[in-house]
């Protein structure tokens, strides 16, 4: 075996995203981009498919945290509005219950 192997290049967050947003530029072309850059044009493709699902993550959980917040408001709406009409439901049996009663006191008599 030859020790003249090369070894993997390693590369950073930043040197990813870097190239990544390059090729994302209008009339940049990727093969010359990735041929300047020294990285294969299916590990550009990785990359790029990476940086975009990790941005809708990113953005995903602000809004997932703004629908929590509006589900717990309107929950507790919903609670109340409940509360409300099993109040006027007691009240309005404890209504006809008297009325009932008082008419047939009165036919009583």
């Amino acid at each position: 075996m030859s020790q003249s192997r090369k070894s993997r290049r390693s590369w950073s967050s930043s040197e990813k995203m870097r190239i990544v947003l390059k090729g994302m530029e209008p009339g940049i072309d990727i093969a010359s981009l990735c041929r300047q850059e020294g990285v294969s044009p299916t590990q550009y493709y990785s990359w790029k498919k990476q940086l975009v699902s990790s941005a809708a993550v990113v953005f995903g959980a602000k809004r997932s945290s703004t629908i929590d917040a509006n589900e717990a408001r309107l929950s507790a709406e919903l609670t109340r509005m409940k509360n409300v009409v099993a109040e006027i439901t007691a009240e309005n049996l404890e209504l006809k219950k008297r009325f009932r009663i008082g008419r047939l006191w009165t036919t009583a008599q």
